[in-house]
């Protein structure tokens, strides 16, 4: 099925001078949101790919998946302290056990979103890990 930009427009009727006109004035509109849609396409494309490399080790899935919140040290960011997301330094956090805390990263609590559905049990489980390490890196 071969359609050209003529084609398109021959059900209103259009004259040579309307839709160039047409053209004209919705070209900026619609040449922007081209943009913005492949760019964003593409953005997620490579962070699909890129993330998957990344999350091969407990750090990347914790810089993919948590340091937005959370931080870098695991104290929380500006975000996530608005958000009240935990300290994984607190004793509150410190006292619970690897199969809590892997529920929690795996079903969400409070603001914190599930994971559940994006990250292994292995990744969790790694990710757990990873948590306990932060403590220790005081």
């Amino acid at each position: 099925m071969k359609t050209n930009l003529r084609s398109a427009f021959e059900p209103t009727r259009c004259s040579r001078n309307t839709l160039m006109l047409h053209l004209r004035d919705s070209a900026p509109q619609n040449l922007l949101a081209m943009v913005l849609s492949m760019t964003m396409f593409m953005a997620s494309t490579v962070s699909v790919g890129s993330a998957q490399a990344v999350n091969s080790s407990a750090a990347g899935i914790y810089k993919t998946n948590c340091v937005s919140c959370h931080a870098a040290d695991g104290r929380g960011s500006a975000v996530g302290k608005s958000l009240h997301a935990a300290d994984f330094h607190s004793p509150q956090v410190q006292q619970q056990s690897n199969a809590q805390l892997a529920d929690v990263i795996t079903h969400g609590q409070g603001n914190m979103p599930a994971f559940g559905n994006s990250l292994s049990i292995v990744q969790i489980d790694a990710l757990v890990k990873y948590l306990r390490s932060l403590r220790a890196a005081k």
